[in-house]
């Protein structure tokens, strides 16, 4: 069962309305940090420790940030960093064994299957004490099956086509028009005229192209079909599958041709330096950009329309937050704590110095000014339909490396009706959820 927004789950007003804006014990070995007091306060902290998977270096500037408030409010966080991909993708054997008393994951499906199986530490009772900071329609993105709560929404972002202003004013392009396939391929065609790529596009990780067959998928099939593919309520041998990957495929001339050696920063770079026009990206594509010039530069617009009936209802915007292990039982009083100061002003406040263009779930912290997290919002303001993106709305166990080697397989030339075949075999072949 997915935790998407949907007419019979969290609806985009609710999720909307409070929205003003890994792991140490893995396997491979991530950076270690560690906010720590000294002395008698050392002495006297609540000392918990943190599995992140926020290893890019943006990312950790917002972890450095939040965790030295954590040190100013009493707490000895001892942060254990792993490289993303590797945290996705052991993360079933990290909560297995004895995992950090708090980690970082994803709100919707994946929490739920996680605290479905035992591997998580029901909140409830913290969430009694935040709820004022969070509307009803994030407490929901954090509800398991039982109807507990299990997860701390912190930020939110939403995919779109990334872009820079300049590159599309000197090509003659005007993102308005963009709204159809047909628009949109058009302007591929002059982009590419003018010896700039299209579309930049890297999938070395398994997930980056995830969010572009989410999105053909909205506007081919439409959100529903979307739902229950990733749930096994519609199978893979469906012929709108083939529908998609067939509209995707026109796309394929105005790539990059080094899809499957570039990871998504890779291919942000391209647009970055004005190699190629759009990116289909979460709006972290922004974390790149260092000069505020270039920052400036940064715009986004709606994936456009293929199935006039859908029209661009649906959009991708993901909630990333904490859960409390199982292991948190041991330490249950300080992570709960801990707990409680990332679901508070206080550590969105702390990010927000060094990630101002953070939107977040908590509806205390101040609305944004910046002009491209604004457009972010008016964006999801915009959509019918809010998904939590394709390895957040699916079982992780078919998300992972089954459905990410598929997609790498029809990047790189596969059948598509020999993939989606595959695909529904292993599907069929998981055991029970």
């Amino acid at each position: 069962m997915s935790e998407m927004i949907t007419e019979e789950g969290v609806s985009r007003r609710s999720v909307l309305k409070g929205t003003v804006a890994g792991a140490g014990a893995l396997a491979v070995g991530g950076l270690v940090g560690a906010g720590t007091a000294s002395s008698a306060d050392a002495a006297a902290a609540k000392k918990v420790s943190v599995g992140s998977n926020q290893s890019d270096p943006a990312a950790r500037k917002n972890d450095a940030a939040w965790v030295a408030a954590a040190k100013a409010a009493g707490f000895d966080v001892k942060l254990n960093t792993v490289d993303h991909n590797t945290f996705q993708n052991q993360i079933n054997s990290y909560l297995q064994g004895t995992p950090d008393d708090i980690f970082t994951w994803f709100a919707g499906y994946r929490m739920q299957f996680f605290a479905k199986k035992g591997l998580a530490t029901s909140i409830s009772d913290v969430w009694k004490k935040i709820s004022p900071n969070f509307s009803a329609g994030y407490k929901n993105a954090s509800t398991g099956l039982d109807g507990k709560q299990y997860f701390i929404p912190t930020t939110w972002y939403p995919w779109a086509i990334m872009y820079r202003k300049s590159v599309f004013a000197a090509a003659g392009v005007d993102p308005k028009t963009i709204v159809t396939w047909a628009d949109f391929i058009n302007a591929c065609k002059t982009f590419q005229s003018k010896g700039i790529i299209p579309v930049a596009l890297g999938d070395k990780g398994g997930w980056e192209a995830m969010g572009t067959f989410d999105f053909i998928n909205f506007r081919t099939n439409g959100f529903k079909f979307h739902m229950d593919l990733t749930a096994g309520r519609a199978k893979w041998t469906d012929p709108r599958v083939q529908k998609t990957f067939a509209n995707w495929a026109t796309m394929f001339p105005y790539q990059n041709n080094n899809v499957l050696d570039l990871a998504w920063d890779g291919a942000a770079q391209l647009v970055l330096q004005k190699k190629a026009a759009m990116q289909v990206m979460g709006a972290f594509h922004a974390s790149i950009y260092t000069d505020p010039a270039d920052l400036a530069d940064l715009a986004l617009f709606a994936f456009p329309e293929i199935t006039p009936a859908y029209g661009r209802e649906a959009v991708e915007a993901p909630i990333d937050g904490y859960m409390l292990s199982k292991h948190a039982s041991k330490n249950l009083a300080n992570a709960k704590s801990l707990a409680e100061f990332i679901s508070s002003d206080k550590y969105g406040k702390a990010v927000l110095k060094v990630a101002p263009t953070a939107l977040f779930a908590n509806n205390k912290m101040p609305k944004p000014s910046d002009p491209f997290a604004l457009s972010q919002v008016n964006l999801v303001n915009g959509c019918k339909y809010i998904a939590q993106f394709f390895d957040r709305d699916s079982r992780p166990d078919f998300a992972g490396s089954i459905f990410q080697s598929a997609l790498q397989k029809f990047l790189g030339g596969g059948d598509p009706k020999a993939i989606a075949t595959d695909l529904q075999a292993q599907w069929d072949a998981l055991p029970p959820a």
